[in-house]
Order: C-alpha cells, then structure tokens, then sequence
C-alpha cells in the first residue's frame, strides 16, 4: 500500500477548522479508494497560499527528504500553492525526494507541458531574480537587524518568545552533550540512537536520525551566532556550547570528510534518466581511478561507457533536433502551461482577517485589565497575537508581484540553454535516456499527448571508443 501525507490549508477568517475537515473527508476517501494509507497530517490554519511562509507546508517539504512516504495528498492543488512559481519549484523539491502532489478532487497528470514549463522556470532566474529577491528580501533584513529568529520553528535546545530565540530548559543541556559525545567518538548514527532511547524528540517532534545529529553539528548558532542565509553580520543569540568545543568538533568533521573522500567531483549528468534497455533498471555512474563511466549493475557483462564521451553524444544529438521550429514549439507550449494559471490577489482577505484578530487582542487586553486574569484569556491572547504575527508576514509576502513573462522570454530562455548546450537544457528537455547495446534514445519531452509514452525518440550510436578499459 502507497504511503502518503495529506496536507490542509485555510487561509482567511471566513474559512474555518471545518474546512481542514471536509478537505481531509475528501482525501481519506480518495486514499482508500486508490491503494493508499495516510501516515501524516499536516496543515496550515489561516495562512495564504500565495505564500511558501507556511510552518506545516515548510516541514512537510523537509521531511519528503527521510523517504517516509510517496505523494502528497491534497483537496485541491491551490491547497499546495497559489503561485505558480512557488508551485513549481516545491513540486521539484519533492520530485527530487521521490515525492509527488496528487490531488484528490482534480484529474491533473505531469503532463510534458508541464514538465517543460517547471524546468524553463527554474532556469530564467535571470529574468526577475533580482527585482523579486530585493522585495522578499526587505522585510526580513529589517527583522534580522532588530534580532528576530526568521525560521519557523525554533531549533533543538531553544524555545521562541516574541520571534526571539531563548534556551529551552527541558533540551538545552542535551546540545553540549552531543557535541561532547561526537568529539569523543561516538558516530551520528549511535548519538541518533541514544537520544531516541532517552525518549527525547527533535525540534520537529519526531525520532531523530543522523542526519539531524550532522544539521545540529554544523550550526554556529550553538556558539551565539545567528546567521540567515547570506545576509551580512551575525545577530546575538543564547549560546549554548562553548566555543572551544564547538571548533573542536568542526575540525574533526573536516578531518573524517577528507578521509571519506574517495573520488574526485563530478556531475554524473545522466543520472536518474538513464536506464537499460534490455533489464529495464537505472544505469549508475561510478568513478574507478581517474575515469568515470557509466554501467548497469543488474546485467552481466554489459560493457561500461565513458561518462564524458556519453555527455558529449546526448549534447550533440539535443544540438542537432533542437532547431529553431523545434525551440519555438516548445517554448509555446510551456508558455501556454504558465498561462494556465491566474495568481490570486488574497490580501483583501488577509487584511480583513488581521482587522478581526486585532479587535479580539484589544479584547482580550481590555477584559485582562478589568480583572479576569483567567489562564484560558492568557493562553488565547498568546495564540492572538501569534497570529497577528502570522498574517502580516503573510500580507509583506503576497505585497510580492512576480514580474509577467512573456512567451518570448520563454522562447530566449531555450535559445541560450540550446545555443550552449547546458546541462540545464537537458535536464528540462530531456525526460529519458534509454541504453540499449550501442544505441542511445533520447526520449524527449513533447506537446503531443497522444504518443504512449507522450515522448519524442532521437536515436543515435555509441561505439567502442566510449567504452572503458
């Protein structure tokens, strides 16, 4: 049976907690109908879709990395995303991770347009990156000037007040001790399983695994530097581990990645496309001396071949069938997917929600002075303001106007990754790559659904001298 997630989202004061139930009716029917079991939840409560700032939505994209289930299930796809842009590039975090989107009440595939459209987006940063990182950006320097956590959740050891990072008293000794135990040789996997066995969770609320060791390892805020992103300076912050300890342990780091070092770097660029013809499985690419090459594990004695002399064939044959009919037709039909999708304006919404949320704080400040100093007021003034908080990071977001492309921007984007033949323009173009003996098949994402599979085929011929000695 297929593990999935469901994701909810509501995002305005005329939507409630029963909106997350009918979603979820929805999607629980639509599991078991479809061969599959819901093992998580998670939802965002009064939170745009036009944004990605979104707690629930940002660790359910973090998780997808653990392999713990398969697809995300939604109502609907503006669930997932309101923004085209956010929406493409979320689906490829995911895709990357073995993860699709699937929505329970739309018939929607990965259609080739769509395929296209999601990589010449990724690929025209050129276009609006600027203009759209110094308005994302703006809010969140001036917060990070005036000492604010920017993250979602605070990390393993501290507790968030006010978007400020103070040391949480249950796990802050716990972050000295991992580092103590590391430096003393114990390896992430063993320090993941002690701290499971002393029934303490991440951050997150979940069992850790090494890989949360190695994340809390390298992070200078233990020593009181916050960082974020590349903005400039460091902001002050509790530390928790002392200094000396904290280089100690970056240096050992350094020394164990130098000893696992075995091979030189190199961008195996036919990985996860290429697949062997005769078993039907991926070829790997694999490193012996100095040479890299390409081979198929599960067919005995099929013969390796170069991994250079292989890039340099697929880049030819793409120079050869991308021709100018060819780009434009593509660049049509990925402008038409980008097309299919209006951004919708919620700040009316959120501005109105923010008007009703205020009112209540009032409220409930009026009702705290008159004497009702009850626990439950305090506790609702607290989750009040939080969202206040919420919303008007959710109003700063969607103040962000993603600049209009034309399908001339499109068509140059895929004129400059043809002309040189980037290892972006196979990645968008290209959906797979089958090895058969000595023949090579590109199999090219098109417009056209009705080929089974909706792919074009270029052929062409490897020879002996590609192989590997």
């Amino acid at each position: 049976m297929k593990k999935v997630v469901f994701y909810g989202r509501y995002s305005s004061a005329n939507q409630t907690e029963q909106s997350i139930e009918g979603q979820l009716h929805v999607c629980e029917k639509y599991a078991a109908q479809n061969g599959m079991q819901i093992v998580a939840k998670y939802i965002d409560r009064a939170i745009s879709g036009t944004s990605d700032n979104r707690p629930q939505f940002q660790r359910m994209i973090a998780d997808s990395r653990h392999g713990m289930f398969e697809c995300v299930l939604v109502y609907k796809l503006d669930r997932f995303a309101r923004n085209r842009y956010d929406s493409a590039i979320y689906k490829k975090k995911l895709r990357d991770n073995g993860v699709r989107v699937v929505s329970a009440t739309e018939n929607i595939t990965d259609s080739p347009e769509g395929i296209i459209m999601e990589g010449l987006l990724e690929a025209m940063d050129e276009y609006y990156s600027a203009e759209l990182s110094r308005k994302m950006r703006r809010g969140k320097e001036e917060s990070f000037r005036k000492g604010y956590y920017l993250n979602h959740a605070a990390p393993f050891g501290y507790k968030l007040i006010d978007r400020r990072l103070f040391p949480d008293e249950a796990t802050a000794p716990f972050v000295p001790e991992i580092f103590r135990s590391y430096l003393n040789g114990s390896k992430i996997g063993e320090i993941a399983e002690q701290m499971n066995a002393k029934g303490i969770p991440t951050a997150a609320g979940t069992p850790w695994k090494p890989m949360d060791v190695s994340r809390l390892l390298h992070r200078r805020l233990y020593v009181g530097e916050y960082t974020f992103g590349d903005f400039e300076g460091t902001m002050p912050c509790p530390q928790l581990v002392e200094r000396e300890l904290y280089d100690s342990v970056q240096e050992y780091i350094a020394a164990a990645a130098k000893r696992r070092r075995k091979r030189m770097d190199f961008d195996y660029l036919l990985t996860g496309k290429l697949v062997c013809a005769d078993c039907g499985k991926s070829v790997c690419g694999a490193t012996s001396g100095r040479k890299h090459y390409y081979y198929c594990r599960h067919c005995n004695g099929a013969r390796a071949l170069d991994a250079d002399y292989l890039h340099g064939k697929v880049m030819a044959a793409l120079d050869e069938y991308l021709n100018v009919d060819k780009v434009d037709e593509l660049a049509a039909a990925a402008y038409a997917e980008y097309r299919k999708e209006e951004q919708v304006d919620e700040r009316p919404a959120l501005e109105r929600e923010l008007r009703t949320v205020e009112t209540q704080i009032q409220n409930a400040v009026n009702a705290i002075v008159a004497g009702a100093a009850l626990p439950e007021l305090h506790d609702k003034l607290t989750e009040l303001k939080e969202r206040q908080i919420a919303i008007k990071q959710a109003l700063l977001d969607a103040q962000v106007q993603i600049p209009s492309l034309t399908e001339e921007h499109f068509r140059f984007a895929l004129s400059e990754m043809a002309q040189k033949s980037s290892a972006e323009l196979f990645r968008t173009v290209v959906g797979l790559v089958l090895l058969k003996r000595d023949i090579v098949i590109l199999c090219i994402n098109l417009t056209d659904e009705s080929n089974i599979p909706p792919l074009e085929q270029v052929l062409f011929r490897v020879t002996d001298a590609g192989g590997v000695d």
